[in-house]
């Protein structure tokens, strides 16, 4: 089975809605909005669809700290035990992101995260009940060397304040935890 490297980002259900003001965009980019969440759209762009979407959606889900732990614990234990490979994983109060080496076809990729979504999820009904991820996600490859760098780089350091981080290199990382996690504490840009 031909396996590829692959930055996956998981979103907690209705953490991104259409009409966002972070920016957005439809399957096959049929709707989309003129920004993204690094350069926001104008505020009012897309506020009669962001008001339908909020008006009908279920409420947001959040990750507090000690889920967090938890789910991403959960979701590496279940990659792992599918068989790939895990060099580096974050998750924050809406999102996951992981770097992994996956199969090749879409559809499995789908499968595998949705194994793994449903694993961290029941590892967290008690305090979590319900849907808690978004459908879907982005399974984007990793293009060459640099490409996977970066990609580790990013996950390891560029995240939000109080996102919990897993490497797969111990000394990276420990808190007394069988699986080696970091909280990054970083400020706020003002």
């Amino acid at each position: 089975m031909i396996k590829r490297w692959r930055h996956c980002v998981l979103n907690a259900r209705c953490s991104w809605l259409h009409g966002d003001k972070r920016g957005f965009r439809s399957r096959r980019h049929k709707i989309h909005s003129s920004g993204d969440y690094k350069r926001p759209p104008p505020e009012d762009e897309h506020a009669g669809l962001r008001a339908y979407h909020e008006k009908r959606s279920a409420a947001k889900v959040k990750f507090d700290l000690d889920l967090r732990i938890v789910i991403l614990t959960w979701f590496i234990r279940k990659l792992r035990a599918l068989g790939y490979r895990v060099i580096a994983a974050a998750i924050g109060e809406e999102h996951l992101h992981v770097l992994v080496e996956l199969p090749w076809d879409m559809d499995e990729i789908r499968k595998i995260m949705g194994k793994c979504k449903q694993r961290a999820s029941h590892a967290v009904r008690g305090k979590l009940p319900g849907t808690i991820w978004s459908g879907g996600g982005e399974f984007k490859w990793v293009k060459d060397k640099r490409h996977f760098h970066n990609i580790y780089r990013y996950i390891r350091t560029k995240q939000e304040p109080g996102t919990v981080v897993w490497s797969y290199r111990e000394d990276e990382n420990w808190i007394d935890f069988e699986i080696p996690v970091v909280i990054v504490k970083r400020r706020k840009r003002e």
